[in-house]
Parts: C-alpha cells; structure tokens; sequence
C-alpha cells in the first residue's frame, strides 16, 4: 500500500512541475490596436503545413500580398492567424528570435498592416513580379518591390537593408546572395540577371 502512495504522489508532483514549467516558453502579447479585425498581408510569405519562418523560406504555399486575414492572437514566440478566404484554418507564423533579431510585434508590423500595400507606386514590371513571383528574381526589380515580392531577408545575414547584397533562404540548406546596384537588382548569386 505504502509503494502506491508513494508513486501517486510522486505523479502528483510531476504533474505540477510540469504544468509550471509549460507557461515558461511562450508569453501571450496583446494583439495591437491596429492588427486587430481586418488586416492585409505586407509582404509575400510561405506556408508550409501551416507554418511560416520568419528565416523566410519560400518554399510551401505561397500567400501572397494584401491577402487579407485576421491575427487570433500573439505570443513571445508567434504570431497565430487564418486567412479570410479560408476561415478555420490556423496559420502560425513563427518568430526565430536569434535569427530575425526582433521581438514579436515588431515582427507583426513588417508582415501586417491595416492597410493594402499600395501597388500602383510599382512600375508595371514590378508588378507583375510581385504578382508572379516564384523565385526567379529579375534585373531592374527595386528593393522596395522586391521586399513586397519576396519578403525581407533574416536580419541575422543581412543586418541593415541598405547592404548590397542580401541574403535569402530558399530552405534550410540553401541560400541566395541577391545584388544591388543604385536600390536596383543586378545579380544572383554573382551572375548578373536579365
């Protein structure tokens, strides 16, 4: 009888350490005033199983800008949304802190706002990249479309947009150097582009 007592309340303990310890990883954050209700994607992103990498892959399903969604709620750690064309469907977009070098709500005011990216202040040319772009990049495109095309590269390779050359992650092995020239793209990975 003693042995059973024993393990019920080692059990019990266990339990209780293991229910304090699963409040320790992520910590829910207010959805800002601006995010909440109707909002419109910033930037391309990709999904893949219904998560996204703020490293930025761009492998998955494309969602593509001015998609419009409605964040369900925010963390340390990700940001939780469902596209409104497609209601019930969970779409996490994940914050990997040591790569994007930002807190959560700052991450959210680069990938959302209330507001769709005006389009017309692209030049015909970019926007049909932005509208069709499935990674081939192209010569002329500017830094700014290329951000809505293809989102912003992961700060910890490329710190500051007015480098030069940024640094874009295809998966998690695989990466391309895209060139600059006078805020314009020249090159991929050293080739010079069309």
């Amino acid at each position: 009888m003693r042995r059973w007592i024993k393990q019920v309340i080692l059990l019990t303990i266990a339990a209780a350490a293991a229910a304090g310890f699963a409040g320790c990883g992520s910590k829910q954050i207010e959805v800002p005033q601006n995010l909440s209700g109707k909002v419109y994607t910033q930037v391309a992103m990709w999904e893949e199983k219904g998560n996204i990498s703020s490293v930025n892959y761009s492998v998955g399903r494309k969602i593509p800008v001015n998609t419009e969604v409605k964040i369900l709620s925010m963390s340390s750690k990700d940001i939780v949304f469902e596209e409104m064309a497609f209601p019930g469907i969970k779409l996490t977009l994940n914050n990997v802190q040591k790569y994007s070098l930002m807190g959560t709500a700052e991450l959210s005011a680069l990938y959302f706002g209330a507001k769709k990216v005006d389009l017309s202040k692209f030049t015909n040319k970019e926007q049909q990249f932005i509208k069709n772009f499935n990674g081939t990049y192209k010569a002329g495109i500017t830094k700014e479309a290329l951000i809505v095309a293809r989102g912003y590269p992961s700060k910890h390779a490329t710190p500051t947009l007015k480098y030069d050359t940024w640094k874009y992650w295809r998966n998690r092995w695989m990466t391309n150097d895209i060139g600059f020239e006078n805020n314009k793209v020249t090159t991929f990975d050293g080739e010079p582009l069309k």
